[in-house]
């Protein structure tokens, strides 16, 4: 049976995606408010369109690809910008975007050797990408003057760089053993 890509979870995931570039121009207009509205919705219907895919059957090949391209494209733009406006420490967005590379370099290189490749993230990796996502938004709510930040700044910059660390060697760690298996394996 065919997958049909045209279904509603997709729907949602594309409109998510929209919000990518919104929020972008958003903010490098100086509407921080508009740009955090648009990220949080973005943000928060991460969940719908995955609930929805299983709940309604409809899960496809591309939706799962798109969703994850989305929320990348989503937290990492919105982190570069965050960081060029100082609002984000470098070392922070060093940790998430080597821990990203990390993972999609070895993702690609295990590929290549296995010739196969099913990610299935780990309840770590979720609460880290949770994490930072919940700092982007906190990021942004605070120049939006929505969200006060004093509270609130320095131990979730911190509780983001342990989770991404800790995720990235969590990867590196599952992904090291399967390689290992999988050469161990006569084929």
């Amino acid at each position: 049976m065919q997958e049909k890509a045209f279904n509603l979870p997709n729907a949602i995931t594309g409109i998510r995606l929209m919000g990518v570039p919104a929020t972008i121009w958003f903010m490098l207009e100086g509407q921080w408010a508009i740009a955090t509205w648009v990220f949080l919705a973005a943000a928060l219907t991460d969940g719908l369109d995955g609930f929805l895919a299983r709940r309604l059957k409809q899960a496809t090949a591309i939706g799962a690809a798109l969703d994850t391209v989305t929320d990348k494209a989503l937290s990492l733009s919105v982190l570069v910008v965050l960081l060029s406006f100082e609002l984000v420490p470098v070392w922070v967005a060093l940790a998430i975007v080597i821990r990203d590379a990390v993972i999609v370099i070895g993702a690609l290189a295990y590929r290549g050797m296995a010739g196969h490749l099913e990610i299935q993230p780990t309840l770590l990796g979720k609460v880290n990408t949770f994490a930072e996502f919940a700092m982007l938004a906190l990021a942004l709510g605070h120049q939006a003057a929505i969200v006060p930040g004093e509270a609130w700044v320095y131990p979730m910059f911190w509780l983001v760089f342990a989770t991404t660390v800790a995720s990235g060697m969590q990867y590196i760690w599952i992904w090291g053993n399967k390689a290992r298996r999988e050469k161990a394996t006569p084929g």
